[in-house]
């Protein structure tokens, strides 16, 4: 990579030696300096990408520029005698410990690619998830020092974990199987799998114990399970996507949870203001109520709406809820009593009474991304792992203020490449984007990814014409862009979403500069599906052979590194109104997370892609696949 980065500043050299000159053509500085980060960075993905086989340990960590220089906390735990913080880092790959009354980090320790959950299990002890490793880490946190203490591999991308109120048993979210695995902790042996629902991402045991609350993105329902019978309570299902982080009341009788609530209109002014696109939702569910045991509640205030809702706490007994909402940058307190709570799908936006009553609202501006939360119940503070400010925010519970930050800082100077990335990375998290700050560019891409929904962001001239959200993955390198492959400039693309999908202020130059830079290094995730070495399993190399061979014919159309192709096809769906003709193939990696395929989401698994619309017979004349042909070739892309 050194020798790459010393050619192309060479390269570089020449540029400005040369394009200055009588007769020559200029080329501006800033778009040299980009294009040839922007190539930097694709060349590191496609070693990467070819290199995707290679042996990596579960505790591997791969370090960047960025890495090197940011943690991005997303999940903070309190110890039980509340004198120190563990903090699970995103992209660091680490899990830190704070000591609070000297407010500094003493130790870091690295668990395992990509961290999304914390929680701690006793005075001296924490378990997190190292997510892209798959695995669940136990952590001896004595004497100020951080210490690995147990380790379980349980694989398909786990996401968050919970422990009962013994600490004995461990529940974590499998999101790349739909599942939550329930771990014995003190032996860290798996108990047993529970199927339960698409994309489980979030849970949280009740205070008794006896149930476990889990948020599934896929089909947006909540599902309740029994946790003495380990077997699926009850669902409460809803529309939505990107839900996020439950609690229980302290008597477990209701359980409160934020979501992203889909409207399912176009990106005009009025339909955005209306909450007609997307709006930010909080739900409860009352266990002894029925009919009307799930209800819901607009967050977004007329005019100045709240982006990306994620985390929820519940404090003061249960009379005033906690909500960080990362897109508006801003921590929301609720007080219980005041909240007019109504049908699921109620209301776009808050009643002006209560947006207007400063005692049952408050919005503290946070800065950065805030994420998860914990409480000191002896203190009366509330801890807020802020990802994008790389710290840890401490709240005074009674002045509702912010009353510390602890930095994570690794004391690196970053980069310009890595400031620029970080620049970019704020700009898609960023909800004031958008009119009147609705949503982000997160919103509708979680993570950099898809979301489970079909939308109309009028990106394919006309309305009513609904498509599944394309990841964002690598997406310099799989043009051209949108569905119906009509866009050949990418920053032309991204600068047209700013201001008509976002409805936003017009973004400079180097926002858009920094908002590509960002997306070129986002990488598809390592998939969970592949062997413990990264290697194909037998039948996943039976389906490369076939995804590679006229019978199947897939790599006509997908092929390279991202699996796609550079030119449109007709696979038999063009529609009459379509303005477009064709479709540019879709880039396969990381397509082991989508829960709707085709470009109209009608197919809902890869078997009703390979057996329906996309099958060998509708594309290319050929017979269907066989039972065995279609296991084989399945278990490929789950590989991608």
């Amino acid at each position: 990579m050194d020798i790459v980065l010393g050619t192309l500043q060479m390269v570089c050299d020449y540029f400005l030696r040369t394009s200055t000159g009588r007769g020559r053509t200029a080329m501006p500085l800033a778009l040299i300096r980009l294009t040839l980060l922007v190539a930097a960075f694709s060349f590191s993905e496609i070693c990467l990408s070819a290199n995707a086989a290679d042996t990596l340990s579960s505790t591997t960590t791969i370090r960047s520029e960025f890495s090197s220089c940011f943690r991005s906390p997303v999940s903070v735990a309190i110890l039980s005698d509340e004198k120190w913080l563990v903090t699970a880092n995103q992209a660091s790959g680490t899990v830190s410990l704070i000591n609070l009354v000297a407010a500094c980090v003493t130790d870091e320790l690295d668990i395992g690619r990509r961290p999304t959950s914390i929680v701690a299990r006793n005075q001296n002890g924490a378990l997190a998830i190292a997510s892209e490793s798959g695995d669940l880490v136990a952590i001896d946190c004595s004497n100020g020092r951080l210490t690995e203490s147990g380790r379980i591999h349980v694989g398909y991308e786990p996401h968050s974990v919970g422990l009962s109120p013994d600490g004995c048993i461990a529940y974590v979210t499998l999101s790349a199987v739909h599942q939550v695995a329930i771990v014995d902790v003190v032996t860290m042996t798996l108990i047993k799998t529970l199927d339960v629902g698409q994309l489980p991402r979030s849970l949280a045991v009740s205070i008794d114990g006896k149930l476990i609350a889990v948020t599934c993105s896929g089909k947006s329902e909540v599902v309740l399970i029994d946790a003495l019978t380990h077997t699926v309570h009850s669902r409460y299902p809803f529309r939505g996507l990107n839900l996020g982080q439950p609690a229980f009341t302290p008597d477990s009788t209701a359980l409160y949870f934020p979501w992203t609530y889909d409207g399912g209109s176009y990106p005009s002014p009025g339909n955005i203001r209306r909450g007609w696109v997307t709006g930010s939702r909080l739900g409860r569910i009352r266990f002894h109520k029925t009919p009307d045991a799930l209800q819901g509640l607009t967050l977004d205030v007329s005019g100045k709406a709240v982006g990306d809702v994620f985390g929820l706490m519940v404090t003061d007994q249960g009379r005033s809820l906690l909500i960080s909402a990362g897109g508006t940058h801003e921590l929301l307190r609720l007080i219980v009593e005041s909240l007019p709570f109504g049908k699921i799908s109620g209301t776009e936006v808050m009643e002006p009474s209560l947006a207007a009553n400063a005692t049952a609202l408050r919005r503290l501006q946070l800065g950065g991304r805030p994420l998860g939360m914990c409480a000191s119940q002896q203190h009366r503070r509330v801890y807020v792992a802020n990802s994008l400010l790389d710290a840890v925010q401490e709240i005074d519970l009674d002045t509702y203020a912010v009353t510390k930050t602890v930095s994570l800082d690794r004391d690196v100077a970053p980069t310009q490449t890595a400031l620029l990335e970080r620049q970019g990375e704020a700009i898609f998290y960023d909800a004031t984007r958008s009119l009147d700050q609705w949503y982000s560019c997160h919103t509708c891409h979680f993570e950099g990814g898809g979301n489970t929904v079909t939308m109309d962001t009028l990106n394919d001239g006309s309305t009513g014409s609904y498509k599944t959200v394309l990841p964002l993955y690598g997406v310099s390198q799989t043009g051209p862009w949108t569905w119906h492959g009509w866009q050949n400039d990418l920053h032309a693309s991204l600068r047209k979403s700013l201001i008509e999908t976002m409805q936003g202020p017009s973004p400079t130059t180097e926002d858009v500069d920094a908002l590509l830079v960002y997306l070129t290094a986002t990488a598809p995730p390592p998939s969970p599906f592949r062997e413990r070495d990264g290697s194909l399993s037998p039948a996943a190399l039976r389906g490369e052979k076939l995804f590679q061979s006229d019978r199947a014919g897939c790599s006509h159309c997908h092929s390279g590194n991202y699996l796609t192709s550079s030119e449109v096809y007709d696979v038999g769906l063009i529609r009459s109104e379509d303005q477009y003709p064709g479709f540019s193939p879709p880039a396969l990696a990381g397509v082991f997370r989508k829960t709707i395929f085709l470009h109209h989401g009608k197919a809902k698994s890869l078997r009703e892609v390979l057996a329906g619309l996309h099958s060998p017979e509708k594309t290319l004349g050929h017979l269907p696949f066989s039972e065995e042909e279609m296991d084989d070739l399945i278990a490929y892309l789950q590989c991608l």
